[in-house]
């Protein structure tokens, strides 16, 4: 008798290592740096909490870490991924061996808020505005919207880099700073305290945003570990597009917001901005690509595929579409 239920424990142990073992295993970590919290960390997070990384088998970090130095660190191998998209474009345009696998959004949300006192953008001259970056996508973008009201950035203003906004914000608080871009959350807030809207920067640029990317050597060295993070993540974006109301709270979450009026703005202008299948034209592309060569004064030929590795994504999309996965 003992025998046969010995027999039988051994029986059901044997099965539960040959069918469970495979999802009890310890998922495999992934490191992702951010510059700020915005729509592409959102689809992550959002992947993170809904299980599509678990599903997977990948386990996900999030690292504050600003864009050229985000780039650095990709290179060293010390991080899988990075959402500073703007930066990762000016650095493939300077033959740095990254790629751009995912562009979520290509027209920035950002807003120019300045002082009280300054009531127009002619108004900076002589001002310091503050950018995260020399070459990012928020420099790019402040330098085309003081061209276009007829002030030359590398002359008639100041450019300050500095961080993200949340330390950008106090800056501006401080009058350490004149004016600078905001994402969405923080230029709403800036607004309500009584700073200045000057404009938003989707009426004068088409540039990335949002979007994930990579060093050469990881995208090389493990494209299956890379399409399984593009398929969850574009299982993210999906979800924050099509499940507004936990996505609003899941975005709460991650800001660290209390107010849902405020949460409810924000994605009401995030959503309108983002990619559903996480990609654009080639053509929309290949813009992008020639105004960051006139920013970085580069004068080779460039072509999409030197910058962008969209194949990832694009096949997570018929992946998805024909298994009819729904968020």
């Amino acid at each position: 008798m003992n025998h046969k239920r010995t027999a039988g424990l051994f029986l059901i142990g044997l099965w539960v290592l040959l069918w469970a073992g495979p999802f009890a295993r310890a998922a495999e970590m992934i490191r992702v740096a951010y510059p700020s919290i915005n729509a592409s960390v959102f689809c992550v997070i959002i992947a993170d909490k809904e299980g599509y990384l678990k599903e997977e088998g990948l386990d996900v970090q999030l690292l504050s870490i600003r864009g050229e130095i985000a780039i650095r660190t990709a290179l060293a191998g010390e991080i899988d991924f990075f959402t500073n998209a703007g930066s990762a474009l000016a650095a493939a345009v300077r033959n740095v061996p990254v790629k751009i696998l995912t562009v979520f959004q290509d027209r920035p949300a950002w807003d120019l808020i300045a002082l009280p006192e300054i009531k127009s953008i002619a108004q900076l001259r002589g001002k310091n505005i503050a950018i995260m970056s020399p070459e990012g996508s928020l420099a790019v973008v402040a330098r085309e919207m003081l061209r276009k009201n007829g002030l030359d950035p590398g002359k008639d203003v100041n450019l300050v880099v500095m961080g993200g906004d949340s330390i950008r914000y106090p800056a501006l608080q401080s009058k350490a700073i004149q004016a600078t871009l905001f994402n969405t959350s923080t230029s709403i807030e800036a607004q309500k305290a009584g700073f200045t809207k000057l404009a938003n920067a989707s009426e004068y640029a088409t540039l990335i945003q949002g979007g994930i990317s990579a060093a050469d050597v990881k995208v090389k060295e493990n494209p299956k570990k890379i399409a399984r993070f593009i398929r969850a993540s574009l299982k993210g974006l999906q979800f924050f597009l099509d499940k507004r109301e936990p996505a609003i709270k899941y975005m709460m979450g991650a800001l660290r917001m209390t107010d849902v009026d405020l949460a409810n703005q924000i994605y009401d202008v995030e959503s309108k901005l983002q990619l559903r299948y996480g990609y654009t034209d080639d053509q929309v592309l290949q813009g992008m690509i020639d105004s960051m060569k006139r920013t970085t004064k580069v004068t080779r030929d460039i072509k999409v595929s030197d910058v962008f590795d969209l194949s990832f994504v694009k096949k997570a999309n018929d992946e998805l579409k024909s298994s009819g996965w729904k968020p």
